[in-house]
């Protein structure tokens, strides 16, 4: 069964959001053992999408990879029709999800009177969120984020096998170095443990693989890191 991706993506005059996001379905979508099944942009990006609410399936758990580009604050990130904020009622991964990525500001921001646990209660099964501990940027150099992480999480390594593949926290270091400042400083929030039946669902060197990772959904720990771009 091939691994699910998804893209998210509100433009905002800016046309490179779309093409980020995209850009990590697409190129994963030619290689065997992957499959992109969601796409949506702009006013077809919802609330209800990301956060709890009646009568309705959260389409971000359709997909076990996500690559989502709206503006972002410590607390929150954008969607259409409002947010999606650390005060909602969001369990990602209680269906499918494990990857989360995105570029909006300072979501994964850590600091001393605003510590990033505040996105723990978000993870029902997710083992990573991909983010920025500072502002990042979009459009022009910035096109190209999601198709790098790609690149080096699958891509590079399923067409080409003498190239290494990389783990799912160094490929997302990698593509943000490449087309972004030294003034910036990408982060990710992670989750390790044991999964139901008491097997190591350590995460640490998760790769981006067609089979489906162990899910850490028992003696969990969770992990920040962040670094300059």
């Amino acid at each position: 069964m091939a691994r699910t991706l998804g893209s998210w993506w509100i433009k905002d005059g800016i046309d490179g959001r779309r093409i980020e996001a995209q850009g990590f379905a697409s190129l994963l979508d030619g290689l065997s053992g992957f499959d992109w099944i969601e796409d949506h942009g702009d006013s077809d990006v919802l609330e209800k999408d990301f956060v709890e609410t009646a009568n309705w399936t959260e389409r971000i758990d359709n997909v076990d990879a996500v690559m989502m580009s709206s503006h972002g604050n410590p607390n929150a990130f954008s969607v259409w029709n409002g947010s999606v904020s650390t005060s909602d009622t969001v369990k990602f991964g209680k269906s499918d999800l494990e990857i989360f990525a995105t570029h909006a500001c300072s979501l994964l921001e850590h600091t001393a009177t605003n510590s990033v646990g505040r996105w723990i209660p978000a993870f029902d099964r997710l083992h990573y969120m991909f983010g920025f501990h500072t502002s990042s940027y979009s459009g022009g150099g910035q096109n190209a984020r999601g198709t790098y992480f790609a690149m080096y999480a699958a891509w590079l390594h399923a067409v080409l096998p003498f190239f290494p593949q990389y783990t799912l926290r160094e490929s997302w270091k990698k593509a943000n170095i490449l087309v972004e400042g030294s003034d910036v400083q990408w982060a990710y929030l992670r989750c390790t443990g044991t999964d139901a039946n008491g097997n190591s669902a350590d995460t640490y060197n998760e790769m981006l693989d067609p089979a489906e990772p162990r899910d850490p959904t028992a003696n969990r720990s969770f992990w920040t890191a962040r670094g300059s771009c």
